[in-house]
């Protein structure tokens, strides 16, 4: 039987192994202490690790979902291997397995708080918006006095399509703590343009602004709401304000509105912005690269290799 000593002794060896590419070696090391030391979730741990490391995703999960299991039984949720499970089902979309994970914890602990926002989101990913909304419902219950229980609830009916539920839902939010209203009408623009409905989104943004001006990101993501609509104009306007407001940052707006009036197939429109934020931070080297991918992209191969040159003589791109 070993010793405190030893065990430590094993586990600094198996991880040296595992560092210089022996993973076999390392994970056998671990496998025979596991299975001396069944109930150590540090050991399991570290074989979770040692799996993961040498790209057996799958074995590392089967780890982590026993000690899930075991975290599960205890009166206390640590929830390290929920923690990490939610990380890797979201990265290889396993949404269906990530709802199903989210059902059975929050049935243990249902009155956390944090674990109902997790599975509401699951559910979201996964397209169940009826169940997202039931779950935030359950959250605004749970926690009536926090301003993004609504907030939540509020995107979940705006996934499912109920646009004024959505927006009775963040009015609650702004009832609640209505010195961050703008912020809250932020995040109401924002989420109804994640689905499509610019239109509203337009709407909220607008409203936010009317409460503070001074916010250079609104009126940014207002001009991104205006281009998408086809109101090029209005939305590079917008986009002047933000300049105005925060001149010292006008190199990354002018960047982000040719982005925007790239994706929207304004390119003349969107060069004029790459060729401002270049006279704005003529050191950067992406405001370059993105005027000479508007002209490649166009066909204009001749303008494009000219400004590579220029950027590569200024020292800004290799």
């Amino acid at each position: 039987m070993e010793t405190e000593s030893d065990i430590k002794q094993l586990c600094a060896l198996a991880d040296r192994h595992i560092q210089e590419g022996r993973h076999e070696e390392g994970i056998s090391i671990y496998k025979r202490l596991i299975g001396a030391h069944p109930a150590d979730d540090s050991l399991l741990m570290s074989l979770t690790w040692a799996y993961k490391d040498s790209g057996k995703a799958e074995k590392a999960v089967t780890c982590l979902e026993t000690l899930l299991e075991r975290e599960l039984r205890r009166a206390i949720f640590a929830g390290f291997a929920f923690d990490e499970l939610v990380r890797i089902y979201i990265d290889d979309c396993h949404y269906e397995r990530l709802v199903s994970m989210c059902e059975r914890v929050v049935a243990a602990h249902p009155d956390d708080a944090s674990l109902l926002i997790t599975l509401g989101d699951a559910c979201l990913r996964a397209g169940k918006r009826d169940r997202a909304i039931q779950v935030f419902e359950l959250l605004s219950e749970l926690e009536p006095d926090s301003p993004m229980s609504f907030c939540y609830l509020g995107n979940a009916h705006i996934a499912a399509g109920s646009l004024n539920e959505g927006w009775a839902a963040y009015e609650k939010a702004i009832l609640i703590d209505p010195s961050d209203t703008n912020t809250f009408y932020d995040r109401l623009g924002f989420f109804l343009s994640q689905y499509g409905h610019c239109g509203k989104a337009e709407e909220a943004l607008r409203k936010s602004i009317e409460i503070n001006r001074n916010h250079p990101a609104t009126h940014c993501s207002l001009g991104d709401i205006l281009i998408k609509q086809d109101k090029v104009a209005e939305g590079m306007a917008s986009y002047e304000n933000a300049v105005r407001l925060d001149p010292t940052s006008q190199g990354s707006y002018y960047n982000r509105l040719g982005n925007v009036l790239t994706d929207n197939s304004h390119h003349r429109d969107a060069r004029a912005a790459y060729r401002k934020a270049i006279a704005a931070d003529p050191e950067n080297p992406f405001y370059y690269l993105r005027l000479a991918e508007s002209y490649k992209n166009e066909g204009f191969d001749r303008m494009a290799d000219e400004i590579y040159k220029k950027a590569k003589t200024a020292k800004v791109a290799s």
